[in-house]
């Protein structure tokens, strides 16, 4: 009866196969593992605030001054018949003005020393201008000269 050894090297050659497979689940399970947050120490934090560590009795506490109210108004001036509808209109310093054409033909607000400068205002379309001076001014329409309007702007 022949006794049955294995050679010397395949024991070797098995014992790395089983260190190899090893390696690769003990480095792959470390890859799962997810770090802990970091997190500061709770010790110099107060527990809690008394009212009169914040504010001493001498202290006066108000309200917040409220925003002022915006006085600004939006008016409107229809561009219809060829005709701006309310041909002198007047507003107040801050107040905005909008123009809306109802007319199928393009007009333009345009101002007859500059300041107001409406693109090509076609049907429906609006322009709006924010006065911010006080003063007369007086526009037009590009296209048709004989429309004409004022806005004067009081303080």
């Amino acid at each position: 009866m022949e006794s049955s050894t294995k050679p010397p090297h395949t024991i070797v050659f098995v014992l790395i196969v089983v260190v190899i497979i090893g390696s690769i689940i003990y480095f792959s399970s470390k890859n799962d593992v997810q770090p802990k947050p970091v997190s500061t120490p709770q010790s110099n934090i107060p527990v809690a605030i008394k009212k009169k560590d914040v504010f001493p009795a001498s202290a006066s506490v108000s309200a917040p001054k409220p925003a002022p109210a915006i006085l600004s108004k939006t008016r409107t001036v229809t561009i219809q018949s060829f005709t701006f509808n309310q041909p002198t209109l007047t507003v107040k310093k801050g107040d905005v003005v909008t123009w809306t054409n109802q007319d199928a033909a393009p007009h333009t607000v345009t101002g007859d020393n500059g300041g107001l400068s409406s693109p090509t205002i076609g049907m429906n379309g609006t322009y709006s201008f924010t006065f911010t001076s006080v003063g007369t001014f007086n526009y037009h329409c590009t296209f048709h000269p004989s429309m004409k309007g004022t806005v004067v702007v009081v303080p």
